[in-house]
């Protein structure tokens, strides 16, 4: 049944003027009637006496004519000013005279390909078919709605074939979409559609999307949640939305949800363990007979085939077992042969969903790690110096196997501007008393460049100059007239009450993994005789590794820069702790190491969206560094100069993959990133239509179109839906037959 006539209107109002035009027959009838005078003819008298016996047919018969003369005139200004009529729930304008916007979303899980096309090109496809029926007038707009909205054409497009080829070149990113964030983008494009284009009075917005649960019921807060109905709410009182749905229901797929290096720093010459974690999503039924690692015998199983890829050579290849809505984890072993860079990619192929198939990594393979102690203390006995434990923990006598071999060298305080710190992978200040400001923009520069930093109080120790110029508020130091902020806690008062207990914090931090079930009752009778107390900020980002017994935080690490900065509020001398003397001290001070050195690598693995930074040395004349995405493409990106290196940042990141940082001509090897997708949007469960009309957008008025089953049915269903409105052609084709009718009826009665 159609919906209730609402309103009708005229596109061309000022076109109405020419009606009065439709009083041209009149005058000339009028005209042509005073044109002659009567005279009396005796021959005429018996000539009218015979008409005046069909006086009322002839009469009948040329108001008729001038009637149809009439309304052909008021047929063709009605039809050029272009009448229209609405319809609730969507306007009708005729000529194509309406705004559209056609919203794709933009979220990964639209990669999804049941059959011989992806959702994503179904979108694209219904889109090219929704401009092709659009009438000649019809205006659109593109928007991408992706983890940032994105306005593709946001002026309107009265070219068809123009948009067509900005939907044909749209590029889906591997990423999520952000519903909320989308609504006001479209909401303010409207607004300046309706303000250049005073004819396009009317708008239409289609979203072409799975309805993934994700992206189409946000976990928001009850303040944003309202703002987001209020939004959309005007959104539908100045457009008619439609949702065309592409998703289907009950889908399963499986991804790669994590790919990781088991030792913190991969050695060269050394085995490398490599897992590949999985999960399965949605309704999986495989019966199968191997259970996941870890699970029990019962239920139905996949065995999924999985290959490990080294420098795009396929190393490695087995099979998991994996059931409905489980996890598996499939293990690799690879020697790396020579330092450098190197891309690990997983792959487990075979679902419907191929972009959380493959798993990335960016892993610097090592031949040692380069340590520079500086010895804020010397000696010349032995173990007197701040940093002689400290040492001989970081290449300990005899010691052989392990992960990674460490090279420890042990330097005085000048070293700190005279050694170009960026040869060293960490960086340990041992006691060392206070730091001038050029020292510490040296240490700022070093961690800007991916270096690690590990600082050991003592006696030695000034905490206020500490806090001045490594904490942010000293003069003269790298920060435009304040002091380099480094440190991740202030320091305080010297408390020399002595502890007897360590509090581990269940051994959560990767720095005391290797205490975890083993060795930990020798770490947690550490004596501590003197400390500092550490006072973290309120919004401080540091993480406590090590507690005291009385609760005051021992070790604390924050993130700074591109590198790593651990503060021990203890001395690594027997004056202060007996922790150079205790089992735990050498592991510790391994990890501790290790955990800093894969700081580097860290930063070189991201999320797709996360931007790529690092610091590259270019040769004296070299050309700016460029960037290779992983579709072969080069692009430019921002660079600025800092000291002897060029510090790079790329933010285009929407494509999965491995991305290469080339520094320029003369050409050098250059640094890998590996940029993944996050897999929460791998579970690609949907809403239906009334959990959207419920839920999502309670109250507010949408047209729910699907087009899977049959396209062409529905986008004929949603061309109608637009209400093409052809009245004022059928008025040019009223008033072509009525001439034809006019003409016939002059031919006939000038016969008779």
């Amino acid at each position: 049944m159609s919906q209730p006539l609402l309103a009708f209107g005229w596109m061309s109002l000022p076109m109405l003027g020419w009606l009065a035009a439709a009083a041209a027959p009149l005058l000339i009838h009028l005209w042509s009637r005073r044109k002659y005078r009567e005279t009396s003819w005796a021959a005429m008298e018996y000539l009218l006496a015979a008409m005046r016996q069909q006086s009322r047919r002839l009469l009948l018969e040329q108001w008729l004519l001038l009637a149809i003369r009439t309304l052909v005139i008021v047929l063709v200004v009605t039809a050029v000013a272009e009448p229209y009529f609405q319809r609730a729930g969507l306007a009708f304008s005729p000529g194509g005279h309406t705004h559209r916007v056609l919203v794709f979303d933009g979220s990964y899980s639209m990669a999804f390909k049941p059959a011989d096309k992806s959702r994503f090109e179904r979108a694209k496809e219904l889109a090219r078919q929704i401009v092709a029926d659009s009438p000649q007038g019809d205006a659109f707009t593109l928007v991408l709605m992706a983890a940032t909205p994105r306005v593709i054409v946001g002026t309107a497009a009265l070219d068809g074939g123009a948009i067509v080829e900005e939907i044909d070149g749209l590029a889906l990113p591997h990423d999520g979409a952000n519903l909320p964030a989308a609504i006001p983008a479209i909401h303010k494009l409207i607004d300046n559609v309706a303000a250049e284009n005073p004819r396009l009075d009317q708008h239409e917005v289609f979203f072409l999307t799975d309805l993934q649960r994700r992206t189409w019921a946000p976990d928001l807060g009850e303040e944003a949640h309202a703002e987001f109905l209020r939004q959309t709410d005007e959104l539908a009182q100045k457009a008619t939305l439609v949702v065309i749905d592409l998703g289907q229901p009950s889908v399963e797929n499986l991804a790669i949800t994590d790919l990781r290096a088991t030792d913190a720093v991969i050695a060269t010459g050394r085995d490398t363990r490599f897992e590949v974690r999985m999960q399965s999503f949605g309704p999986r039924s495989h019966d199968g007979k191997m259970p996941p690692e870890g699970g029990t015998t019962n239920g139905n199983f996949d065995r999924q085939r999985v290959e490990l890829l080294v420098d795009g050579r396929r190393i490695g290849e087995t099979e998991s077992a994996i059931s409905a809505d489980g996890r598996a984890t499939a293990a690799f072993s690879y020697r790396f042969d020579a330092p450098g860079d190197h891309a690990i990619e997983a792959r487990a192929p075979g679902d419907a969903l191929d972009i959380d198939n493959h798993r990335y990594l960016a892993a610097s393979a090592r031949g040692s790690i380069r340590a520079l102690c500086i010895n804020g203390r010397t000696s010349g006995g032995s173990f007197g110096g701040a940093a002689d434990y400290l040492a001989l923990a970081l290449v300990p006598q005899g010691k052989s196997g392990g992960a990674a071999t460490i090279q420890a060298e042990v330097a005085p305080e000048n070293a700190i501007l005279e050694r170009g710190l960026s040869a060293y992978d960490c960086v340990f200040l041992c006691n060392v008393a206070q730091f001038t400001a050029s020292e510490a923009r040296a240490i700022d520069a070093y961690l800007q460049g991916g270096g690690s930093l590990v600082i050991f109080l003592g006696d030695q120790v000034r905490a206020d100059r500490y806090n001045q110029e490594l904490g942010g508020t000293g003069q003269g130091g790298a920060g435009q007239g304040r002091g380099v902020s480094i440190l991740p806690a202030t320091i305080g008062q010297l408390d020399d009450k002595p502890q007897f207990r360590l509090d581990p914090l269940g051994c959560r931090h990767p720095i005391l993994a290797a205490f975890r079930g083993r060795g930990l009752n020798s770490l947690l009778t550490t004596p501590v005789f003197k400390h500092y107390r550490l006072d973290i900020p309120r919004d401080s980002t540091a993480q406590t590794v090590l507690k005291l017994g009385n609760g005051d935080p021992l070790m604390i690490e924050q993130q700074v820069h591109r590198g790593r900065v651990v503060l021990v509020a203890t001395s690594v001398e027997t004056s202060w702790t007996a922790l150079p003397l205790w089992p735990s001290f050498v592991p510790l001070v391994q990890e501790l190491t290790l955990w800093c050195a894969a700081g580097q690598s860290a930063c070189k693995n991201v999320t797709v969206g996360d931007s790529l930074d690092c610091l590259l040395a270019v040769p004296a004349g070299a050309a700016s560094p460029d960037v290779q995405t992983p579709d072969g493409r080069r692009r430019s990106a921002q660079v600025r100069t800092v000291g002897d290196a060029v510090e790079f940042n790329y933010a285009d990141t929407w494509q999965s993959g491995i991305y290469t940082v080339q520094p320029g001509q003369p050409a050098g090897r250059g640094q890998l990133f590996a940029v993944n997708v996050d897999t929460v949007e791998s579970d690609l469960a949907a809403i239906g239509p009334e959990e959207l009309q419920t839920d999502v957008w309670p109250g507010i008025p949408f047209l729910h179109q699907t087009t899977w089953q049959d396209l062409d049915a529905t986008a004929a269903a949603v061309g109608a839906a637009h209400g093409r409105n052809r009245l004022h052609v059928n008025l040019l084709y009223a008033a072509l037959g009525l001439l034809l009718f006019e003409t016939f009826l002059g031919w006939k009665m000038g016969r008779e």
